[in-house]
C-alpha cells in the first residue's frame, strides 16, 4: 500500500507541473568560480527583464513563483530582498524577504498573490538586493554569452546593464503557469576586435541564447557588410531552452581597407514566420581592416641575468620561439628580474612592475608586446623555461590591433657619436583611450662577457643599454588619431662606454659602446601606472645606427618627406665658424655651459648650434677640430 500511494503523489506532482514553464536566461549550471561583485557599496543584486515582446507571447498567463540562486549567505541577517517590477527604480508590483540557509543553491519565492501578464507592460523585472560585506561575492552568473537588455546587476548604488562584461546571464528563474510553447532566439555579445588585414580570409564566431520555451533546430544567419548580403542556413540542430550556441560567420568580403559595418540577424527560428521577440535578434559591429601590406612588429622584452644559471637556456627557449613562430619579432633584453649586475641600467628596475609580484621576481623571463594571456599569466611575464608558455604568449599578442605604423630615421656622426633619431607615427585607426606612450631604446649586441653556466666568454645579444628618450615609460600621448601623424625627434651622444647603473666604481666595469653593434628600438603603446595588465604595445620597429626602418603601411611618405624639407640644412664648420647651406632666418650658437657664443674663430670643442627655417627650429651639436 506504501508503494501505491507514493505512486500516485509522484503522479499528482508531475500532473500539477506540467503546464509550469521555467523562463529565464540561464541554465541551472551552478558553479562557485562565477561568483562576483560589483563596485564598492555593500547593497549588490541581480535582476533579469523580459521583453514587452515577450510578455505579449505570454499574455494572460500567471507568475506564481521564482527562484534565485546567490553566490554567499553571509548578508545582512541571512536575508535577501527579492521584487517584481515594471522599472528597477519604481515601486515593485510585488516584493519580499528570503532566508538565504545556503549559498549556491536555489531559493524559491512564492508570490503572496500570483502576477497575471496583461501583455501591456512595457517590460518586468524580477530580482533582488541585498546588504553584504565587500569581502563577500553575493552575484551569480553563468558565464555564458552576453545578452543585451536582459541582465542586470546593482553597482554603487545604480542599476547596470552587465552586457559587455562578459558575466553571461544571472541564475534567475520565473515559473509562468499553463505557458504555450514559444519560440525565442537572443543574439548575444560578439567580439571582431581583432587584427585583420585587406583581403585576408577571415571567419568570426557568433552567439545566442534559446530564451523560448522549445527547442531550436534551425535557424538562418544573415550576414551584412559594405552593402552585401549573404545568408547561411543551419539545420539539425537540437538547442535546448536556455542554451547558449556559436555558430561560424564565413564568406565575409575582405578586400576594402578601412572600417566596415557589419550587420547579423538570426532570422527563421525553426523555419517560423513569427516567433516571440525578433526585436532582440540582430547585432551591429565594426571591422577594420588594415591595409594589405601592413608590416608589425610584436617587442619581446626578457629578463635576464648573468648570475643565473638558467638563463642560457631561456635565451635559446626565446630563439626558437622566435624563429618557429615566423613572426616579426624584435628582442630586447633587460637584465633585471634575477640581480644588478654588468648590464643593469638605471630604467631596468622599473619594468619589475610587469612581475606577478614585485617582491618575489625571477629569471629568465618574458613578456611579448607587454600583453597579458590569462590562460598563462596573470600579469605579462611568463616563464621563459616554458617554449610553450613563450609560443603562447606570442600568438595571442599577433592577434592584437597595431592600430598605427612606424617610420623610425637615424642619423649617425662617428666622430662624435652624436645620434639623431627622429620617429613618425602614422595612425590607421583611432586609439580608443587617452593614455598611450611612446619609447625609444638602445640595444646592443655582440657583447661578450660572463655568464653563469655560459663561460667567460660568453656572447650577450639585444641588451638593453637605457633610453633615448632619457625617461624608462617615455612620454605620453594623449591623442591618437586615424590619419593625424605624429613627429618626434631627438639627438644624444653614446659615450664610448656604458657603464652599469649599480657599480658605484665608474672606473671599473664599464661595457664598451660598440656603434656597429648597436640599433634603436622604438615602440608605441597603452599606459597605465596603476595597472601591469594595461601596457599593451600596438607596434614596434628597430633601425641600426645611421639607418631607417619605415614600416610597409605607412601610407604618407610625401608629409613626411616634406616637413624632413623644410628642416634639412646643412650645417658645417669653416675656418672656426659655422656654416649654413640653405635658407634660414636665425642662427645661434651655444656651448655646453649653455651661453651664447659669437659665431667667429670658434676654438676646438663641442657646441650647441640652433638654426630657426620655416618657423622651425632645428637643434644640432657640431664638433669644432
Amino acid at each position: 500500500m506504501r508503494k501505491i500511494l507514493l505512486s500516485i503523489a509522484s503522479l499528482l506532482i508531475f500532473a500539477g507541473s506540467i503546464n509550469a514553464t521555467n523562463i529565464g536566461y540561464s541554465k541551472d549550471d551552478i558553479d562557485r568560480l562565477n561568483t562576483f561583485r560589483l563596485g564598492s557599496s555593500h547593497k549588490q543584486g541581480q535582476a533579469i527583464r523580459f521583453s514587452h515582446a515577450k510578455l505579449q507571447a505570454l499574455k494572460g498567463k500567471t507568475i506564481d513563483f521564482a527562484e534565485f540562486v546567490v553566490g554567499s549567505k553571509n548578508t545582512t541577517d541571512n536575508n535577501i530582498n527579492v521584487f517584481l517590477a515594471t522599472t528597477l527604480t519604481g515601486t515593485p508590483i510585488a516584493e519580499g524577504t528570503l532566508e538565504v540557509k545556503r549559498a549556491l543553491t536555489k531559493i524559491k519565492w512564492t508570490l503572496d498573490k500570483p502576477y497575471t501578464i496583461t501583455g501591456e507592460e512595457e517590460c518586468l523585472y524580477i530580482g533582488y538586493t541585498a546588504e553584504i560585506g565587500t569581502t563577500y561575492n553575493l552575484l551569480m552568473s553563468d558565464k555564458s554569452c552576453d545578452i543585451e537588455g536582459c541582465n542586470f546587476a546593482y553597482k554603487d548604488d545604480a542599476w547596470v546593464d552587465t552586457y559587455g562584461m562578459d558575466r553571461g546571464s544571472a541564475l534567475i528563474f520565473v515559473n509562468v503557469e499553463d505557458a504555450d510553447n514559444l519560440t525565442d532566439a537572443i543574439i548575444g555579445k560578439s567580439n571582431f576586435d581583432g587584427y585583420y588585414k585587406a583581403g585576408d580570409k577571415c571567419k568570426f564566431t557568433t552567439q545566442f541564447i534559446n530564451a523560448g520555451t522549445t527547442n531550436i533546430n534551425s535557424f538562418d544567419a544573415v550576414v551584412e557588410i559594405g552593402g552585401s548580403k549573404t545568408t547561411q542556413h543551419f539545420a539539425d540542430l537540437n538547442i535546448e531552452p536556455k542554451e547558449a550556441y556559436s555558430f561560424p560567420i564565413t564568406d565575409i568580403d575582405t578586400s576594402t581597407e578601412g572600417a566596415q559595418n557589419i550587420s547579423i540577424t538570426i532570422a527563421n527560428v525553426n523555419g517560423a514566420s513569427k516567433e516571440a521577440d525578433t526585436s532582440d535578434n540582430s547585432l551591429t559591429a565594426s571591422l577594420f581592416f588594415y591595409p594589405k601590406n601592413m608590416e608589425r612588429s610584436l617587442l619581446l622584452e626578457s629578463f635576464t641575468g648573468q648570475g643565473c644559471s638558467k638563463c642560457p637556456g631561456g635565451h635559446l627557449n626565446i630563439e626558437a620561439a622566435i624563429k618557429q613562430t615566423g613572426k616579426d619579432i624584435v628582442e630586447v633584453a633587460h637584465h633585471v628580474g634575477y640581480q644588478a649586475d654588468l648590464f643593469t641600467m638605471s630604467e631596468d628596475p622599473t619594468y619589475i612592475f610587469f612581475y606577478p609580484n614585485t617582491s618575489s621576481t625571477f629569471a629568465p623571463a618574458a613578456m611579448v608586446n607587454r600583453n597579458t594571456y590569462a590562460n598563462v599569466s596573470t600579469s605579462p611575464i611568463v616563464d621563459a623555461i616554458s617554449i610553450n608558455k613563450l609560443l603562447s604568449t606570442i600568438y595571442y599578442a599577433d592577434t592584437k590591433e597595431p592600430y598605427v605604423s612606424l617610420y623610425l630615421k637615424t642619423t649617425l656622426d662617428e666622430s662624435t657619436r652624436e645620434l639623431n633619431v627622429k620617429l613618425y607615427v602614422l595612425p590607421h585607426k583611432t586609439v580608443p583611450h587617452n593614455n598611450s606612450v611612446f619609447n625609444v631604446f638602445l640595444v646592443q649586441d655582440g657583447i661578450e662577457a660572463y655568464q653563469e653556466n655560459g663561460g667567460d666568454n660568453y656572447t650577450h645579444n639585444r641588451v638593453f643599454r637605457g633610453t633615448v628618450t632619457g625617461n624608462a615609460w617615455g612620454y605620453a600621448v594623449k591623442d591618437i588619431t586615424a590619419g593625424k601623424l605624429l613627429s618626434w625627434e631627438k639627438t644624444i651622444t653614446i659615450p664610448n662606454s656604458i657603464h652599469s647603473s649599480y657599480y658605484a666604481d665608474e672606473t671599473k666595469n664599464n661595457v664598451e659602446a660598440v656603434l656597429k653593434n648597436m640599433s634603436v628600438v622604438a615602440y608605441i603603446g597603452e599606459f597605465d601606472q596603476n595597472d601591469n595588465t594595461k601596457h599593451t604595445i600596438y607596434n614596434c620597429c628597430e633601425a641600426r645606427l645611421g639607418e631607417s626602418h619605415k614600416q610597409t603601411g605607412f601610407a604618407k611618405p610625401t608629409d613626411v618627406n616634406s616637413a624632413e624639407a623644410e628642416q634639412t640644412l646643412n650645417i658645417f664648420v669653416n675656418n672656426g665658424k659655422v656654416c649654413v647651406e640653405g635658407d634660414y632666418s636665425r642662427l645661434s650658437v651655444y656651448n655646453l655651459a649653455g651661453a651664447q657664443v659669437e659665431n667667429a674663430a670658434l676654438a676646438k670643442g663641442v657646441y650647441i648650434v640652433k638654426v630657426v627655417a620655416g618657423g622651425k627650429q632645428t637643434t644640432k651639436k657640431i664638433l669644432v677640430r
